[in-house]
């Protein structure tokens, strides 16, 4: 089966995320006070802020790498059949993983609070839960799947 252009487009459009994701986190530690100057056009970051932030993003960079990461093994499924067991147990990962995320900026609202902050949390809670809810989803087409192929 001949894969559709849209999922070769958001393909490779997930392999650019992944490398720019890459660089953006290996370069971190190197341009993060540029970049905080230039956003919060503070010349000066207080030593407790960089030593927060730099690992918060790292962490949550990496997070993020490995969702695109998952994603990518999916969307690669899709020519054999978007209905098989890896599926289901990387949308379970993906899940957790957002979850994981909102942990994360639930956890940094209570050492550095702003609103976009929240945002995040709640749309990575969203995430979570609209993945658990596709993988119960695809799960239980699997099994009807089998259990139509077993009566033909």
């Amino acid at each position: 089966m001949k894969e559709p252009l849209v999922s070769r487009i958001l393909l490779y459009a997930l392999y650019a995320a992944f490398v720019a994701g890459a660089l953006a986190v290996a370069s971190l530690p190197f341009l993060l006070d540029f970049f905080v100057a230039l956003v919060l056009r503070a010349a000066y970051i207080s030593n407790a802020y960089r030593a927060f932030i730099l690992p918060f993003l790292m962490g949550v960079g990496t997070i993020c790498l490995w969702v695109v990461l998952e994603m990518i093994f999916m969307l690669r499924s899709i020519p054999k059949g978007p209905f098989v067991a890896r599926n289901v147990s990387a949308l379970y990962r993906l899940g957790v993983l957002f979850m994981a995320l909102s942990a994360a900026f639930l956890g940094k609202c209570f050492v550095f609070f702003t609103f976009l902050t929240l945002v995040c949390a709640f749309i990575f809670l969203g995430g979570g839960l609209f993945a658990f809810t596709l993988a119960a989803l695809i799960r239980q087409s699997m099994v009807l799947r089998e259990e139509n192929e077993l009566t033909i």
